[in-house]
């Protein structure tokens, strides 16, 4: 685990170097650096992942010697009823005095099947601590940039609802006149007051989307932001990500080799194997070495005064014969959560590969759709500057530029959230190969600036 805290610490400090300030916007390497510290699902991650390290020395503690001691310090009263000689009468001695009792006693387990499963299962819980804490270590890195991007998204909707808004009150008002000059029925005019009406209120369902979004990103971020406006922007030059290779076959292999979700998968079999191993163990006997040393002083009235130190080295062993059915349960019902998880292992595998096809797909396809709306945006805008012309030779009229402004802004919001979804389905492709690092992650982060 080292390691991934040396990979924190230098991203941090790489982070720090970078970081602008307050009157800045808020970039992706500074948002990041904050639910670094103070995103409440990776905190308890952390804390996850530090309790489940701490099986590892409790399991190997089952193969280890136990070493217990302990000491007793007592006062006594004591009455003998007794014949000073043969055919005396009873006489009554009382008797105070002091005694204390010490021991000390190591055991070492030779042969014991439950201690050596113990041991095992130790180790393959603490792999999973590890592998889950890289899963939640990649996660936040995409719950950032999700939480990110649904904020900017939300802000393009919001320009594309004004702009529509916009059109479709133009549309409203030259319906109105029109209809006032009688080259208009009141039909046409009211539906294009409604159209406007129902405009307005999506725009305020547009701001509230604002505002939801970026409630998201504050509670990640753990200080609210001013203005969700203060987000850096996804730039204008946008250039594709080069893939370290092409070939979903090799994504696969990294995926199977690598990927966190199903090495936790893995650790899992062997946790429901050493569990089943535990409870199968009950039915052998259990050999240990003992050695203990002990001293008593005035044990006994007859020995007051007196000491008594006693070493002893022996073998123990400890033979199970009848539970009343209980070890033949507890290991059925073992074998069966075995068998469970390894039915889940391969559940876990068969997502993983379903799902890494399909962000493989969102990558290589996501690249051809930029390019598309790319090209579409530079046909919209084209077509604004056309009906500018037009309006000012007579042609057109200020509507007509409102709803080719509206189609331009509809295509850079389609473009903008293809973009988004393509710096996504990157990370979350290197997320399922097992690959997912803070280098993956400064390739995206330098889009927003």
């Amino acid at each position: 685990m080292k390691k991934h805290f040396a990979f924190s610490s230098i991203f941090l400090l790489a982070i720090s170097s970078l970081a602008s300030n307050a009157a800045q916007a808020l970039n992706l390497f500074e948002a990041y650096e904050l639910a670094l510290r103070n995103d409440p699902v990776y905190r308890s991650a952390s804390k996850d992942y530090e309790a489940g390290m701490e099986n590892n020395p409790i399991g190997r503690s089952a193969v280890l010697p136990k070493l217990t001691a302990s000491y007793n310090q007592n006062a006594n009263r004591a009455t003998q009823w007794g014949a000073q000689y043969t055919g005396g009468p009873n006489i009554a001695y009382n008797w105070n005095y002091p005694s204390n009792y010490s021991y000390v006693q190591v055991v070492q387990p030779i042969f014991s099947l439950d201690a050596f499963a113990r041991w095992r299962q130790g180790i393959a819980q603490a792999d999973l601590s590890q592998s889950k804490f890289i899963f939640n270590t990649q996660d936040l890195l995409l719950r950032v940039l999700q939480a990110y991007t649904d904020v900017l998204f939300s802000l393009d909707q919001l320009q594309f609802q004004t702009a529509e808004r916009d059109a479709f009150y133009e549309q409203y008002k030259a319906a109105k006149s029109l209809n006032k000059n009688g080259e208009a029925s009141v039909t046409d005019m009211l539906e294009a007051e409604a159209a406007y009406q129902v405009a307005d209120a999506k725009l305020v369902d547009a701001k509230d989307a604002v505002e939801n979004a970026k409630r998201k990103l504050d509670s990640m971020l753990g200080e609210p932001m001013e203005s969700a406006s203060k987000l850096s922007k996804l730039s204008g030059n946008f250039q594709f990500i080069n893939l370290p290779t092409t070939r979903f076959e090799d994504w696969k292999d990294k995926a199977l080799a690598s990927n966190a979700e199903l090495k936790a998968a893995t650790s899992n079999v062997e946790i429901a194997k050493q569990e089943y191993r535990k409870n199968h163990g009950a039915h052998y006997p259990v050999v240990n070495l003992i050695g203990a040393f002990s001293t008593q002083t005035s044990n006994t009235v007859t020995s007051i005064n007196q000491t008594f130190n006693q070493t002893y080295v022996g073998v123990q062993l400890n033979m199970p014969l009848y539970s009343g059915g209980e070890v033949n349960a507890r290991t059925n019902q073992a074998y069966s959560n075995y068998e469970k998880a390894q039915a889940d292992f391969e559940v876990t595998r068969d997502k993983l590969i379903t799902e890494l096809r399909k962000q493989y797909d969102l990558v290589v396809s996501g690249k051809q759709k930029v390019q598309a709306l790319s090209s579409a945006q530079e046909s919209a805008t084209q077509l604004v500057k056309a009906m500018r012309k037009s309006v000012s030779a007579g042609d057109k009229i200020n509507v007509d530029v409102l709803l080719a402004e509206k189609g331009l802004f509809n295509t850079r919001r389609d473009l903008a959230q293809t973009k988004y979804n393509y710096l996504i389905a990157y990370l979350r492709l290197c997320q399922l190969g097992g690959s997912l690092d803070g280098d993956d992650f400064q390739k995206v982060a330098a889009y927003f600036k």
